[in-house]
């Protein structure tokens, strides 16, 4: 998760690989001394400079207002198109230097300071508020020079007014047909851009807006259907399970996709990245959601029915979801990690659409239970320590849930223990077995030899 965390296992794994004689000596002295080169240090003053553009351009809008009335209109509207031009043109000569870092900020400018030129042209002309419209604007504008220059400060912004435009309609009347495919237009626009310019914070603002585009168009259709809380709340966890399903589903695959497109490694490492990212924020998502069916399964009743998780938006991520697990399955090849991984995200899907089915909580616990110590061996396994990280806090909140809600049966917490430890001992058997019948790889002697 840190720098420095990973440089120490980084050493550690060196010297045991050269110990082996997986690798020389010398191979292993060159990645120290990169990973030494290539140390936070050297994001130091693009982060400064990143500061510093929105700084200036903050100071810009400044003393437009503190001379508003002095500054004549004509002058306020060709000197924000001259900044804007001028920034733009700055970003294309410094991309054709091969300058990308000042490419990106100059294009950064250009979007603040377009944004700000919104704002002030609509108090030049006085025109009515509308903010779903100028968010909007932004976003299209910002988009024109995130995939023109490739700017990732450009991308954030534009992220960033789509999901304005998204919530600022929320509490006005359901989206027509219009809306729904500027949406779908945004969403792919946005989501398209860290596939081809890869970048960690570009990645999550796309799932960002992902995520708010599908919930506007749950919450929408869930308040139009019958059926009550009950009816929302099975559509929440059949459809966001399903969908954070999804997104796990994606990093195997994702996987099998960059090892049989490997002729092409810029353009795959893109995919593979923002498939890692959908895992990463889809495994966090799925294991709150393992501890929210477990704390909502007694607010179901026994008239609870189907048609809230078969209904539309929640079924395209569950059908998404099984077609995924099915080629996962087919296309891994059957290994021993991809069917644990395929396993426990299953279970956890079960966990989750269990409570609409059959709302017993001593079932539901148990499954989440299951759930979760699945969970934790797989990123374990895995060596992922974010994993990890998200499956021990969502079981350590189960657990805590369970002692709050047997604390006055001494009786309930001996049973609970007893049933917790005879699972984690089982599995521990099994990992234990699984383990020793598989082969270690040979040394690199060995093999040549």
């Amino acid at each position: 998760m840190f720098d420095w965390a990973y440089k120490k296992r980084l050493r550690d794994d060196l010297e045991n690989w050269v110990g082996k004689g997986w690798l020389t000596p010398d191979g292993a002295a060159a990645i120290l001394r990169d990973q030494e080169q290539e140390d936070g240090r050297s994001k130091l003053p693009m982060a400064l400079a990143g500061i510093g553009m929105v700084c200036v351009a903050l100071a810009l809008f400044a003393f437009i207002a503190a001379n508003w009335g002095l500054i004549p209109k004509t002058i306020k509207l060709v000197g924000i198109a001259v900044l804007v031009i001028g920034a733009n043109l700055l970003a294309a000569e410094a991309a054709k230097r091969g300058r990308s870092g000042l490419s990106d900020l100059a294009t950064g400018f250009a979007t603040l300071v377009f944004v700000g030129g919104m704002a002030l042209v609509g108090q030049i002309f006085h025109l009515p508020s509308d903010w779903a419209g100028g968010a909007l604007l932004v976003c299209l504008g910002a988009l024109a020079g995130a995939w023109l220059t490739g700017s990732i400060t450009s991308l954030v912004v534009a992220a960033l007014a789509a999901v304005s435009w998204q919530t600022s309609r929320m509490w006005f009347e359901a989206s027509s047909t219009t809306d729904t495919l500027i949406s779908i237009a945004l969403l792919a626009t946005v989501f398209l851009h860290p596939f081809i310019y890869p970048a960690r914070i570009s990645r999550f603002a796309a799932i960002a807006l992902l995520l708010v585009t599908y919930g506007r168009w749950f919450g929408e259709i869930a308040e139009r259907l019958p059926g009550g809380d009950d009816t929302v709340g099975a559509m929440v966890l059949a459809g966001f399970g399903g969908l954070f399903a999804t997104m796990i589903q994606a990093g195997p695959i994702g996987d099998l996709f960059v090892k049989w497109s490997s002729y092409k490694p810029v353009k795959t490492h893109a995919h593979w990245l923002m498939l890692r990212a959908l895992q990463d924020v889809g495994f966090m998502m799925l294991c709150a959601l393992v501890f929210l069916a477990m704390i909502a399964a007694p607010e179901f009743d026994d008239t609870m029915h189907l048609s809230g998780a078969l209904a539309l938006p929640a079924i395209l991520p569950l059908a998404a979801a099984i077609l995924l697990c099915v080629a996962g399955l087919l296309l891994s090849f059957k290994t021993e990690k991809s069917l644990a991984l395929f396993a426990a995200v299953g279970l956890g899907l079960i966990a989750c659409l269990v409570p609409i089915i059959l709302p017993n909580i001593l079932v539901v616990s148990a499954l989440c239970l299951a759930a979760l110590i699945g969970f934790c061996a797989l990123g374990t396994w895995y060596n992922n320590r974010f994993w990890m990280l998200c499956a021990y806090l969502a079981l350590t909140a189960v657990a805590l849930w369970l002692l709050e809600v047997t604390i006055g049966s001494l009786l309930g917490q001996s049973v609970f223990f007893l049933v917790a430890g005879v699972v984690l001992l089982g599995m521990a058997l099994w990992l234990g077995r699984l383990l020793r019948r598989k082969p270690m790889p040979a040394p690199a002697g060995e093999a040549q030899g």
